[in-house]
C-alpha cells in the first residue's frame, strides 16, 4: 500500500512538471509569433511595450528553462515540437510556427488529459 501511495506521488509530481513544462513552450512560442507580428506590422509601440516588459535576457532565459523541461519531463512529441520550433523560429517563419502552436497545443490537451 505504502508502494502504491508512493507511485502515485511520483506520478502526480511527473504530470504537473510536464504541465509546467508544457505551458513554459506555449509561452515561450506565444510571445515569439506576438513579436514577430507586431514587427512584421510595423507596429513600433506594440513592439516596445512588449520589448520592455520581456527583455532580449528574459525571453533567452524564458527560452532555456522551457527547453530544458521539455527535455527533462516532455514526451517525444513534446521534444520534436522544441526541435521543430527552433528551426521555425530562426527563420522567422510565422506561418509554420503559428501551425506549430496549434499542433502542441493539442498535443498538450492530449497528453495533460491522460495522465
Amino acid at each position: 500500500m505504502v508502494a502504491q501511495s508512493h507511485e502515485a506521488e511520483q506520478r502526480t509530481y511527473l504530470r504537473k512538471e510536464r504541465r509546467d513544462a508544457y505551458f513554459a513552450a506555449l509561452r515561450v512560442a506565444v510571445l515569439d509569433i506576438r513579436r514577430l507580428r507586431y514587427e512584421r506590422a510595423r507596429k513600433v509601440r506594440r513592439l516596445r511595450k512588449v520589448e520592455r516588459y520581456w527583455t532580449k535576457t528574459k525571453r533567452i532565459e524564458m527560452s532555456m528553462e522551457a527547453l530544458i523541461a521539455l527535455h527533462a519531463f516532455g514526451s517525444a512529441g513534446a521534444r520534436q515540437f522544441a526541435e521543430a520550433w527552433r528551426v521555425a523560429a530562426e527563420t522567422d517563419d510565422l506561418d509554420t510556427m503559428q501551425q506549430l502552436v496549434q499542433q502542441f497545443s493539442e498535443l498538450m490537451r492530449v497528453e495533460l488529459q491522460e495522465g
